[in-house]
Parts: structure tokens; C-alpha cells; sequence
């Protein structure tokens, strides 16, 4: 008896051992990148991966809205002039908002996007390898959807990564030494990156929980996940984005496969249609806090902040006036606010999305566009005046001393007056809005004009701009007009713009070219009538602007080359820790 008590207790010993490598092997991730906090529960366990979402550095952010919006028609760099990368057209934000002198060294936000990233990868391949190990007993009715929502998150990192970097190395899904890491290579094809993309898209659209199922399985609130919507709604986006590179790089069956893409994507929202009757019927409030997880949520995670202001994703930060006052990274173009659908007899501006897209400061010397009053609604958020910065001295003013309003949140409670840090509002991805319109180009594509017509119209209604306009609109001017309501519905919004440009570019070449060129020369337009009105702009005490100079004094030029612009090259670090990495075909 004795003898067998010794042997179970050398057994259990060696199970305590093997669970602890268990542990520990499932916990280790890709190079040490990403820590796991909790792996007791299979619900807590499947929510790190929203801490990945939140968690990204403000660098990471700040790169995100960099590439996504300052480097396309929708954005100059904000903050002052000073700031930003100066008067140094190739420098810092200058570069994005110029695309002049990016290369794979010259920027920490392109390695911060790198970096801030694979993490989320790595967190969702350790929790996947715990589905399967450490909860093995869990019947598949508990387990399947968070193994579709960790698939998910997975597919929206690498989506991220491959529209800025291009072919990017996929991460093993099983464990990886620190050796076999360092030998990773990018081997794989943009399509062939989309295509493993919407294959974790597809599985969540099929697995994942309902808002509703989110309750009845786990006693949770759906608010903040994934869930069956979010991975139809990203299905779609990224068969959207497939359908572009197969028609970019497969000459001989690409236009067939892209077909393909087109009527699934039709397919799936009709079949989201009945979970989403109509959008949110005030377009501005959808980025209030009375906004969140409103009825045209498709994804978002959720995102608060702490009593002196500092948020879980401080990458949100500089979109808006910090303090109220000022230094807003993004600043909205003037390329942008004349997009918007005017008045024909007073030459107002009628588009609603005008108003929840775009906040003003007062009128700088370097705004180049009259502003609108103190007290307006333009001039006003969250009940408190905005004023930017204005000063005499131009190197220390606002450029262009406007915001995106989109990300403006109320102050949190504080002892501070001003807190330096601003205000966590939810990470709004992806909306109904912008289904409808993938949903409306695609439909265009598969020959379905009158169902592309009915989307934009309820995009049009919702602006407060005639919907009848459409039904006499047909071939590239119904096109054109989808493009333009695409980029007016979530313009300065999330990470968009620009790729949305490079996959138009794709399928019908000229695209971005014309975009960029037109922000360079509104710009410079809205410069010259500044300065025909009122002289010259004194910037520092050795340099003023006037009408002569003005196209080489502002750090604002076209360094626009295609298709190497297509993506941002792979950050000179990456390739210290994988030997075997190639840089992005762009930048070779």
C-alpha cells in the first residue's frame, strides 16, 4: 500500500510538472512579445485579445492615423507649424503628408505600426493553442465561438499589417522558439495573405455568437466583442480588398476571381440587412458617448478613461485639440470640407457628416480658409468653445488649427483644469455606414445597379442630402459618386483613407494620383487667396511667406510615386530580429 501511495504521488509531482510546461508552453509567446494574464478561465482567457486592441502604444496609434488619413486627400499633420516635422517637407508627419522621404529607416511611427501590431497576432495564437490544450473538456458549443472570436482578431492585425507593409511574415500557429522566429520569413503573396485573412474572417462570420447569443452563452453583454455581424461586416471589407489584388496582380483569371468576391460580398450584407433596418439617425452623436454601441455598431471595442484622462489607447490622443486648446494631429484638409454638398444659394454647407467629421479652432494665419464664429456648432464640443492656436508668430500657430471632431471626447471628472492627456472614447472599426457602401460597390460590380442605388440613397437620407439624385446616375458617375460617399462616411474615422485609395488605384489607375494631387493644390490655392488678401505671413524672424514663395516655404509638396507607394516600407527593425525577412517588392 505504501509502495502504490509513493507511485501516485511521484504521478501527481510529474503531472503538476507537465501542466507547468503546459503553462508555460502556451504562454510563451513569439519572441517574448506578448504577456497573458490570466489562463484559469476560458472567457477571461478569450478577452486578452481586446487587451491588444487597447494596449497598442500611442505610437502605434499615432501611426495608424498617420498612414491612414495624413497620407491621403482627407488630412495635412496638424498640430503648429513648428511641430510635426517643421518646415522640413520630408520629415516626421511631413513625410506621410507628402509621401517624401519615407523609407524603412526614417520614421519610428512605421516600426511603432510594426511592433504595436504582431502582438495581437501573437495573443490570439496563444490563446488558440489554449482552446485546444488547456480547455480541451469545454464542449464545443462554449469553446468554438471564442476560438472564432480570437480567429477574428487575428484576421483584423494581419489585416492591418498587409494593407501598410504588404507581404508580411505569418506568424506559426503552433509554438515557436526564439530560433525559429528569427528565420521567419515573407514569403507569401498578398493574395495569398488576404486569403488566409478571410479565412479566419469566414470562420467568425459563421461562428461567432449573435449580440444576442453573447448573453445566452456566456451571461455577458455582447458591447465590446466580436460577434456575428463584426465578422460578416470584415468578411466583406476584406473580399473587397482581395478583389483589388486579384485584379492588380493576376492578369489572366483576376477580373474572374474578382468577380467572385462581388457577390459574396452582395450576399453577405443582404443577409446582414435585417439586423441593421436603418442607421443611427444622428450622424454626429454616433461619436459622442451617447453613440456607443449604438444600433449601427458593427464593431467596437470599448475604450474608458481614468479621472486625470489617460486612456487604455492613447493612440486616439492627439486626433483632437489636446486640452481643448490645441496640438490635434490630424488636421481635416481643405481637399475634405469641399467634398461636402453646398447650399446652391447661399453656398453653405448641408452634409450633416460635415458637422460630426470636422471641428474648427479659430482662424489662424495659417488656416487658409475663413473658419466659422465662436458659439457655432463648428466651433463648439461637448459645450465648451474651441480656440486652437492662434498666435502672431506663425512658426508657433495652428496648421490648419482644425481637429477631427470624431475623436473629441467629453473631459473626464478631474482636480486638473487641463489634464495633458485627452479622453478615451470608444474605437468605433466598423460601422453600418460603411458596409451599406462596400455593399453598394460591390453591387455595382455584379451589375446590380438598382440595389447599389438603394444603399447610397439611405447613406444620402441619413446626410440630409436628396437621395433622387442617384437614379439618373449610371456607369463611372454612379461609381464616382460611391467613392465619393465611402470617403465622406468615415472620413478622419479610423485608419481608411489611404488604403482605400492604393485598392481603388488598383482597379482603376489614375485614382490616386488625382486625390493627392488635388489636396496639394487646394491647399496651395487656399494659400494664394490668403495671401493676395492680406500680403504676407510672417513665419520666423528669417523667413516670410508670400505670394511668391509660398509653394516651398510650407512644408506641403507632391513626392507621390506609384505604385511604390502603395505601402510603407518594413521598419529597418524588423529586420534585426528576423535574418530572413525581405523587404516589401515597393522598397527593394
Amino acid at each position: 500500500m505504501k509502495r502504490l501511495i509513493n507511485k501516485i504521488i511521484i504521478l501527481l509531482v510529474a503531472c503538476m510538472g507537465f501542466t507547468a510546461c503546459i503553462d508555460d508552453f502556451l504562454n510563451r509567446p513569439a519572441d517574448n512579445m506578448t504577456p497573458v494574464s490570466d489562463m484559469t478561465d476560458i472567457v477571461k482567457t478569450s478577452n486578452s485579445i481586446y487587451v491588444s486592441y487597447r494596449n497598442m502604444p500611442e505610437s502605434a496609434g499615432d501611426a495608424l492615423y498617420a498612414m491612414g488619413e495624413i497620407a491621403s486627400d482627407n488630412a495635412l499633420r496638424g498640430s503648429i507649424l513648428s511641430d510635426g516635422g517643421g518646415l522640413d517637407a520630408g520629415k516626421q508627419f511631413n513625410q506621410f503628408q507628402n509621401f517624401n522621404g519615407i523609407n524603412p529607416s526614417s520614421t519610428n511611427y512605421i516600426a511603432a505600426l510594426w511592433n504595436g501590431l504582431y502582438p495581437g497576432i501573437d495573443q490570439a495564437n496563444i490563446n488558440l493553442r489554449a482552446f485546444s490544450s488547456l480547455f480541451k473538456n469545454e464542449s464545443d458549443s462554449i469553446k468554438k465561438p471564442l476560438i472564432a472570436e480570437n480567429r477574428f482578431g487575428r484576421a483584423w492585425f494581419y489585416m492591418q499589417l498587409v494593407n501598410a507593409f504588404g507581404e508580411v511574415p505569418l506568424l506559426p500557429e503552433g509554438e515557436v522558439t526564439p530560433k525559429e522566429y528569427s528565420q521567419l520569413t515573407n514569403d507569401k503573396s498578398v493574395i495569398e495573405l488576404y486569403q488566409y485573412i478571410i479565412k479566419d474572417f469566414r470562420y467568425a462570420a459563421d461562428s461567432l455568437p449573435t449580440k444576442a447569443e453573447w448573453k445566452t452563452l456566456y451571461n455577458i453583454d455582447w458591447q465590446g466583442r466580436a460577434h456575428k455581424s463584426s465578422g460578416q461586416g470584415y468578411l466583406a471589407k476584406s473580399l473587397l480588398y482581395l478583389a483589388a489584388n486579384y485584379i492588380y496582380y493576376d492578369k489572366t483569371n483576376g477580373a474572374v476571381k474578382a468577380d467572385s468576391c462581388y457577390k459574396a460580398i452582395v450576399e453577405i450584407v443582404r443577409e446582414m440587412e435585417p439586423d441593421y433596418p436603418a442607421l443611427y439617425p444622428d450622424y454626429e452623436k454616433i461619436f459622442r458617448p451617447e453613440g456607443d454601441y449604438c444600433s449601427e455598431s458593427v464593431f467596437e471595442v470599448g475604450v474608458s478613461s481614468t479621472s486625470d484622462g489617460t486612456t487604455y489607447f492613447a493612440g486616439w490622443r492627439p486626433n483632437q485639440p489636446r486640452n481643448y486648446t490645441g496640438y490635434g494631429r490630424l488636421g481635416p484638409s481643405l481637399n475634405l470640407i469641399k467634398q461636402y454638398e453646398t447650399d446652391p444659394v447661399n453656398d453653405t454647407i448641408i452634409d450633416v457628416r460635415h458637422r460630426g467629421t470636422v471641428l474648427y479652432g479659430g482662424t489662424s494665419p495659417l488656416s487658409f480658409m475663413e473658419h466659422p464664429a465662436v458659439g457655432t456648432f463648428e466651433r463648439t464640443i461637448n459645450g465648451e468653445n474651441i480656440t486652437g492656436v492662434v498666435t502672431s508668430n506663425a512658426i508657433s500657430t495652428g496648421w490648419p488649427n482644425r481637429y477631427c471632431r470624431k475623436a473629441a471626447q467629453p473631459r473626464p471628472t478631474s482636480t486638473s483644469v487641463n489634464p495633458l492627456t485627452n479622453f478615451g472614447g470608444n474605437l468605433k472599426f466598423l460601422r453600418w455606414g460603411e458596409v451599406l457602401l462596400i455593399g453598394a460597390e460591390a453591387a455595382y460590380y455584379t451589375g446590380d445597379y438598382d440595389l447599389a442605388k438603394k444603399w447610397v440613397k439611405q447613406i444620402r437620407v441619413r446626410a440630409h442630402l436628396d437621395p433622387t439624385i442617384v437614379d439618373n446616375l449610371s456607369g463611372q458617375a454612379l461609381l464616382d459618386l460611391i467613392w465619393k460617399e465611402k470617403r465622406l462616411e468615415i472620413a478622419l474615422e479610423w485608419s481608411n483613407r489611404y488604403y482605400e485609395m492604393v485598392r481603388i488605384d488598383k482597379i482603376h489607375p489614375g485614382y490616386m494620383a488625382t486625390c493627392f494631387n488635388a489636396k496639394i493644390e487646394d491647399e496651395f490655392a487656399g494659400m494664394e487667396k490668403t495671401l493676395l488678401k492680406g500680403g504676407s505671413i510672417v513665419i520666423n524672424n528669417t523667413i516670410t511667406m508670400d505670394i511668391e514663395n509660398y509653394r516651398t516655404v510650407m512644408p506641403l509638396n507632391n513626392g507621390l510615386r506609384l505604385p511604390r507607394n502603395y505601402t510603407m516600407p518594413i521598419p529597418t527593425v524588423a529586420f534585426t530580429t528576423m535574418v530572413n525577412l525581405r523587404q516589401t517588392q515597393y522598397y527593394r
